[in-house]
């Protein structure tokens, strides 16, 4: 638009730039039934691990190459160029160029068993204004907005500086083994995010740390003690057999005393016992209750099995480490602890541990102080450790990504951060965890009755699609 005036007998030519705003939140509403009907599709296949079906070009079970392969479909469906990574991860090219930009999320889910459930575990139900299944928050309901957000930026008309790359995998929740295949055998993105964590847009993540402890136990009253299944939840179930028959008075009594929820029942001269405790994300293992170490912490009051008084010693009741004398705080928050597998049978055991680091431990001094306790009990220990993640607040990444999440929120509250939490964003260099949940809402990932309210999954689609826009455009 030109405006044409005269000022003190000169005249001025004046150039305003018209730009018409793009509504993506509309856009992205007018491919909610698709988004949806994608999302049930793939919540419907129960992609947890599974070794024993694994093989050549499906290393995680069966279910986990059924999803690979349905989010491959997708893209192929969209006419889109698809690549499969050896069944380790895949990815979907949306736009031209040689560089991309790269959105890394799974496929894979935590297992349901165990938990109480008020929806079917393995689909996509809609109740009310929420979003019920598992998966529907971490990762495939995200993983689909991002994809959609792509879809929708690369059909509007401007100049690109790179195409965008979606990028899946299928071993997040257990190691994230499919990431470190792909960036060995696919080049990395110029830049990335993560849809599988938090608004805003989180720029360092503690490092991850596991340490499995195994060892032998004299004792001959402990026959077994069973508890979790993947070491990043906090174990909402446990059991164990102990021999004889004189332990009701004393465990309905542990039971009352402390509010927990358990069962006791006599076979063939020996006691099973159950206990009941409340899951929980690793990262964040004090809004849990480890059904592990409390009942631990039973059989360590009524045997010598040296095992139980470990974890009754160390990790009862504590997430923080303070008992192992490994506390500490740093920027990034505290350090935490979480017992997450616990295995005992025929007087051999092995524990888990999963810790979460903030980027100024030592972990020289850390594994020192750790193996100070396990050597007290004369178990042996393994771990390994991984780097904290940091990117620069400053980046042209981060601030662009939180310039679009202010944009449709209006937070002002809440700035970039740093979470307990890891995600593939440590995968790559230039990476950051990036929605989908929004502040004071939890999701219950990992736990009973997993959602997202359905209108966070179309704004968090429709930030991706203005932050796709910002990045991308020359």
């Amino acid at each position: 638009l030109l405006c044409l005036f005269p000022l003190t007998s000169k005249l001025y030519i004046i150039n305003f730039e018209v730009k018409k705003m793009i509504d993506f939140k509309q856009e992205v509403l007018k491919h909610k039934d698709e988004m949806l009907k994608d999302l049930k599709a793939l919540c419907q296949i129960p992609s947890t691990l599974d070794e024993s079906t694994a093989k050549e070009n499906q290393p995680f079970g069966e279910k986990n190459r059924e999803a690979l392969d349905l989010m491959l479909s997708i893209g192929q469906r969209d006419g889109f160029v698809t690549d499969d990574c050896d069944g380790y991860a895949g990815s979907i090219d949306i736009g031209e160029g040689d560089e991309c930009f790269g959105v890394l999320g799974h496929l894979d889910v935590v297992p349901t068993e165990g938990q109480a459930r008020d929806y079917p575990e393995y689909d996509m139900t809609i109740d009310g204004d929420k979003i019920y299944g598992r998966g529907v928050a971490d990762d495939k309901g995200p993983l689909l907005a991002a994809y959609y957000a792509a879809k929708i930026v690369n059909e509007l008309d401007f100049e690109k500086k790179m195409k965008v790359r979606i990028i899946f995998g299928c071993n997040e929740e257990n190691g994230s083994a499919c990431m470190h295949y792909y960036f060995k055998h696919r080049p990395y993105p110029a830049m990335g995010f993560t849809p599988d964590a938090d608004f805003p847009v989180v720029h360092g993540e503690k490092g991850n740390c596991h340490f499995i402890i195994k060892g032998h136990s004299d004792d001959d009253k402990v026959v077994s003690i069973h508890s979790g299944r993947v070491v990043n939840i906090v174990p909402d179930h446990a059991e164990a057999i102990l021999k004889g028959t004189d332990y009701k008075e004393s465990y309905e009594a542990f039971l009352k005393e402390n509010n927990y929820q358990g069962s006791l029942e006599v076979v063939d001269g020996q006691t099973h016992l159950t206990l009941k405790g409340k899951s929980a994300h690793a990262s964040q293992p004090q809004i849990g209750n480890n059904a592990a170490s409390n009942l631990c912490h039973y059989i360590a009051s009524v045997t010598d099995n040296s095992y139980a008084k470990f974890v009754d010693e160390y990790l009862y009741n504590d997430y923080s480490g303070t008992k192992l004398h490994i506390a500490m705080t740093g920027e990034m928050g505290a350090l935490t602890v979480n017992l997450g597998i616990l295995n005992y049978e025929n007087n051999e055991g092995s524990l888990t541990l999963d810790l979460r680091l903030p980027h100024e431990v030592n972990n020289d001094e850390l594994v020192k102080t750790v193996d100070e306790a396990v050597n007290k009990y004369g178990f042996t220990e393994e771990h390994d450790i991984g780097p904290a993640l940091y990117v620069d607040p400053n980046s042209e990444l981060v601030q662009k990504l939180h310039e679009s999440y202010v944009q449709f929120t209006n937070d002002h509250e809440h700035g970039p951060q740093m979470i307990g939490g890891g995600t593939y964003a440590k995968e790559m260099p230039n990476c950051v965890a990036f929605g989908a949940e929004f502040p004071g809402k939890n999701h219950h990932m990992h736990e009973e009755n997993e959602f997202i309210a359905s209108d966070d999954l179309f704004t968090a689609a429709a930030i991706y699609a203005q932050s796709l826009y910002n990045l991308l455009k020359k």
